[in-house]
């Protein structure tokens, strides 16, 4: 069980951002913070999975946050998440609240290309 002393990092959530290329067209921009919240990491071991993937050097981690109404704004694989202490980007992979929408497990990996 996931308490309020156990959120210790925050977790900024970016998406790219939209820009006009000056002609009239829109292009994808960097990515850009669109919020941030205290956060739990932890990260998994002992599966086959994640150990397969840490031969390709891919770490996979759990991110633990206390529900909020902007977890439903991640809607697509643009967006990712950024420890904002250490810098490490993370691609979301999958969103799952608990029973009580008191807290929400975020699956995610770093060391893969965005």
């Amino acid at each position: 069980m996931t308490g309020a002393g156990d959120l210790r990092e925050v977790i900024e959530f970016q998406t790219r951002t939209e820009a006009d290329d000056g002609f009239g067209n829109v292009v994808t921009g960097p990515f850009a913070t669109v919020w941030a919240a205290p956060a739990r990491i932890q990260i998994l071991r002992g599966t086959e999975t994640v150990m397969a993937g840490r031969l390709d050097g891919k770490q996979t981690v759990a991110i633990s946050i206390r529900w909020q109404p902007e977890v439903a704004t991640i809607t697509s694989a643009a967006w990712r998440a950024v420890n904002g202490r250490t810098g490490t980007i993370y691609n979301i992979r999958s969103i799952e609240p608990d029973e009580r929408r008191a807290f929400v497990n975020i699956l995610v990996e770093s060391g893969v290309t965005t």
